[in-house]
């Protein structure tokens, strides 16, 4: 008895392995931040790439799990004073994170390989470097000033962010042979401020494109 279960079990995953799909590719990512207090959000632009395998369970139902890297950049100017007394500031923040997708899936065979397909499930991100990088510079009459910082959002001291977070969302996409288009929306479960006076969630799109293999 022991040997047939066996026996079957390998050949029921010979077969979902025989129709998986490892989906190779990346795209374009926008977030926005908001925290609570705080009025306006912090918009973030970037791109991801990645890859995710996509395995079936039967009936269209499928399950996709994945490792994609995004990093994002946001930039803010302001300018002040006067022709004689004057300055000019530059803040940028740069983000990199490794994100782990794990995704139900949904597909509707079109034939012809076309078909389109929706997904729904959690996203863990783990934080690698979060940086905010300002510059100020300035004119004193004929004396120009420029004066720079770099902080790290990370340290374990001085630090403002957390590293993990769970993103939970879906989407809807299209695949047209081996290409396969898709976009998403996800929204951060936790705080992502270390800060106890706001709580800062960020949600955010992405358009991407894959090739199956």
């Amino acid at each position: 008895m022991k040997k047939i279960l066996v026996i079957a079990a390998a050949l029921l995953l010979l077969g979902f392995q025989a129709n998986a799909q490892l989906v190779v590719g990346g795209g374009y990512a926008f977030s926005s931040e908001k925290s609570t207090g705080i009025d306006g959000t912090t918009p973030f632009h970037g791109f991801y790439l990645g890859a995710n395998y996509r395995l079936p369970l039967g009936a269209g139902f499928g399950l996709a799990p994945g490792l994609y890297a995004s990093f994002m950049f946001h930039n803010e100017t302001a300018d002040g004073g006067s022709s004689i007394i004057g300055y000019n500031a530059i803040g940028s923040d740069r983000e990199f994170a490794l994100n782990l997708p794990v995704k139900l899936t949904y597909t509707l065979d079109l034939g012809n390989d076309r078909a389109v397909f929706a997904f729904v499930g959690p996203v863990f991100q783990l934080g690698i470097t979060n940086m905010t990088i300002a510059s100020r510079s300035g004119n004193l009459g004929i004396i120009n000033v420029h004066v720079g910082d770099k902080v790290n959002n990370y340290d374990a001291d001085n630090g403002t962010m957390n590293r993990f977070n769970i993103y939970l969302g879906g989407g809807v996409g299209v695949q047209l042979g081996d290409v396969v288009f898709h976009m998403s929306y996800d929204h951060s479960l936790l705080d992502i401020d270390k800060s106890t006076k706001h709580v800062t969630s960020r949600g955010g799109f992405k358009l991407g494109v894959g090739l199956g293999f």
